[in-house]
């Protein structure tokens, strides 16, 4: 057997040759280097398990480290002693297996060899993934720890799931694996060092079932590594979990398993990209103008276009649409809440009314209502052309029901208007890659699933030049603001329109409240107070009736004397910012009909679309009361012909949060990105960020995909 160990030697060799022309370490590290003092740490008897050989990193002493390269391949002569006992050990794995388990020390992640250096040296010779050993923690300083959240995570995963081999770089993985999977992880437990009591760690066939199906994924994941981004399989494996989550961890032949990771291959790309969101504006042709696509009532209209397969890429499959009156473009709106009892709800309801309306029959619309009865909605506020043809209403127990029946339908596009349906609507688009799929969020990073948003922050800077007004004429210089979660574009909602407010009254103060947090009642708390200037919910129509919607002005009166639902206050609307989601559907749909939807993908390598649009595409707007001051109607006029033309940023020029400067007047602009991801407050808000444990159940869930950071 000498011939494996020469064959072993000049691996080692190399890589000893290759680390010295690097300026690198050429043998084994040793944990006694790195941590002289790891003799007086706290330590943790982990008994008897088998351990992942590609996290044996060194050696635990200085004694043997100059025996290996780092790889563990030998470097002493083959007429040593050490050579003869290296091939026994080879000869005894070969013919019956090691009998004797090593002894390891694992310190954040990493093993360390105490006793037993040589098998693991066979072990990496004969690319053996596991290897068996009797293995201690130590356990790093508390300093350590915090500066290691993913690593403090881990423990308290291993704590209730003695898996070595999920390694997952990112703090959150570990949990959002145990909530997938229906199990609970103690919330800093495994630093303490203490064992869990048995009956609350997860059920032992569940921890194998997850480490035989992570080991099939590393197989698979591993043939394509080499066209993929450089991360730990661990996250690329969340990934494959989000998606095949209900059957994850059945019996998946290595076949399947195969065609699953080759199909969410762009997935792994996405992740691995560090710009991995692409932020795109219409071009001045992708906006629909009157008469573009449409002909004269009744007319035949019929567009072809060609496009890349979703499933492909540069050179793959042409698609060629035709869609007529007679065979018209199918787009399904999956709702999970019912258009009658949201506000958000229903006035993507109405946008999808004006969509379909919009294009006379080239397109069919229908909703698919999950989680309650499907409730038809009328249109409101002077949007009467908004009403649809006559259809069945369509209601589904669950999101999955819901587009199996929209795609039996024969939808060619699916439109989820949620932030908390990305998950479901991202596993049912790689189920259906033959069906677009778009999902009403921002900054979610997905190729099988683009996203559409609007910049309402546009709209909500006139909104609050309009406050700050009306806060200044009262002389309170005071408004109070009302918003919901805590998500990404929110944050810069709330400082455009502090800032608008400062430019027409610079002594104002925004006093910030969230209509998520747990047992909220911010319209009383602001009433109380004697706040009259009040920006409420952004919808014309509200759906308990009240008046209290965009920029208030409001005064106590007599009861039932108010236009308020307690009959107590009455107000006056003066401003309000509109989402036109009837126009952002047509944008998006006069895409898919004239075949330059797919064609997009060309120059988005590797990145998720994200569509983010504004004034300048008609999808935002804000409605002014006609009894304004005509200075300030001329002021904002003024100013929103500037941010349709682009000569006009509300985050320009300098800025300062309640922490001091952010940026100078003549730094770079902001980036969209920059804008999306906020988590600061402008200098005048009073208020905060609220943690995510203060929101209600809903909140808590919207944030957990979309909240900012």
């Amino acid at each position: 057997m000498i011939d494996e160990y020469i064959k072993a030697r000049k691996m080692g060799e190399r890589e000893y040759k290759a680390r010295l022309a690097k300026g690198g370490y050429p043998f084994l590290p040793a944990l006694d280097d790195l941590l002289p003092d790891n003799a007086t740490m706290r330590t943790q008897a982990l008994g008897l398990m088998e351990i992942p050989v590609s996290m044996i990193a060194g050696t635990k002493t200085m004694a043997r480290q100059n025996s290996f390269a780092p790889g563990f391949m030998p470097l002493l002569d083959p007429d040593s002693e050490f050579a003869t006992k290296w091939s026994n050990l080879y000869r005894a794995q070969m013919s019956e297996g090691f009998s004797d388990p090593i002894r390891v020390y694992e310190y954040r992640r990493r093993f360390y060899v105490q006793e037993g250096n040589k098998r693991v040296s066979v072990s990496r010779f004969l690319e053996m993934p596991m290897i068996m050993a009797d293995v201690t923690r130590i356990l790093p300083d508390d300093e350590t720890l915090d500066s290691d959240p993913a690593y403090t995570e881990f423990l308290d995963f291993y704590s209730v799931c003695p898996l070595y081999d999920i390694e997952c770089s990112q703090p959150g993985s570990y949990r959002e694996i145990a909530e997938l999977l229906g199990q609970n992880i103690p919330s800093g437990l495994g630093r303490t060092g203490r064992k869990i009591p048995e009956a609350e760690q997860w059920p032992v066939d569940l921890v194998k079932s997850l480490r035989a199906s992570y080991w099939k994924f590393t197989a698979a994941y591993s043939e394509l590594k080499d066209d993929l981004p450089l991360m730990a399989i661990g996250d690329a494996f969340l990934i494959y979990l989000r998606i095949y989550v209900k059957d994850a961890l059945g019996t998946i032949l290595e076949k399947e398993m195969d065609k699953r990771v080759r199909k969410i291959r762009k997935e792994f790309l996405t992740a691995g990209n560090a710009d991995s969101v692409a932020l795109v504006e219409p071009s001045d042709d992708a906006i629909p103008k009157p008469g573009g696509l449409l002909g004269k009532a009744g007319e035949l209209i019929e567009r072809t276009g060609a496009a890349i397969s979703k499933t492909g890429d540069a050179v793959g499959k042409i698609l060629t649409f035709n869609y007529t009156v007679k065979q018209p473009l199918r787009a399904a709106f999956i709702y999970n809440i019912d258009p009658d009892s949201s506000n958000w709800m229903y006035n993507h309801e109405v946008g999808r009314k004006l969509m379909e309306r919009r294009y006379g029959g080239l397109v069919e619309t229908e909703k698919f209502v999950t989680g309650g009865a499907g409730v038809s909605v009328s249109a409101k506020d002077g949007d009467a052309s908004a009403e649809p043809h006559s259809s069945p209403e369509k209601t589904y127990p669950t999101f999955e029901t819901a587009v199996e029946a929209a795609v039996k339908w024969g939808a060619n596009v699916v439109f989820t208007t949620s932030v908390t349906q990305m998950d479901d609507t991202l596993r049912a688009a790689i189920k259906y890659d033959d069906v677009i799929f778009l999902n009403c969020s921002i900054n979610l990073a997905h190729q099988a699933v683009r996203t559409y948003y609007a910049k309402l922050y546009e709209a909500k800077f006139l909104a609050g030049i309009v406050a700050g007004a009306a806060a200044a004429a009262d002389g309170t210089h005071t408004i109070g603001y009302c918003s919901d979660y805590p998500i990404y574009g929110t944050i810069a909602c709330i400082n455009a329109f502090a800032i608008g407010a400062a430019m027409a009254d610079p002594q104002v103060k925004i006093h910030l409240e969230w209509s998520a947090k747990q047992d909220s009642n911010w319209w009383w708390s602001m009433v109380d107070r004697g706040i009259h200037v009040i920006s409420a919910v952004d919808s014309l129509h509200n759906i308990d009736g009240s008046q209290a919607y965009g920029v208030c002005y409001v005064t106590e009166c007599e009861p039932g004397q108010g236009n308020d639902l307690s009959g107590r206050c009455l107000i006056r609307n003066l401003a309000a910012p509109i989402w036109k989601w009837g126009k952002l559907y047509e944008i998006i749909i006069k895409s898919i009909l004239d075949g330059t939807y797919q064609l997009k993908l060309l120059d988005k390598k590797d990145q998720a679309t994200n569509y983010w649009w504004g004034m300048i595409s008609g999808v935002v707007d804000v409605e002014l009361a006609d009894d304004l001051s005509p200075y300030t109607l001329q002021l904002v006029n003024i100013l929103r012909s500037d941010i349709i033309s682009g000569s006009m940023n509300p985050f320009d020029g300098e800025l300062r949060s309640q922490e001091g400067l952010v940026k100078h007047a003549y730094d770079t602009p902001l980036s969209s990105k920059d804008i999306i991801t906020m988590n600061w407050l402008n200098e005048n808000v009073i208020g905060e960020i609220p943690d995510h444990s203060t929101l209600t159940e809903t909140g808590r869930e919207t944030v957990k995909v979309s909240g900012v950071k």
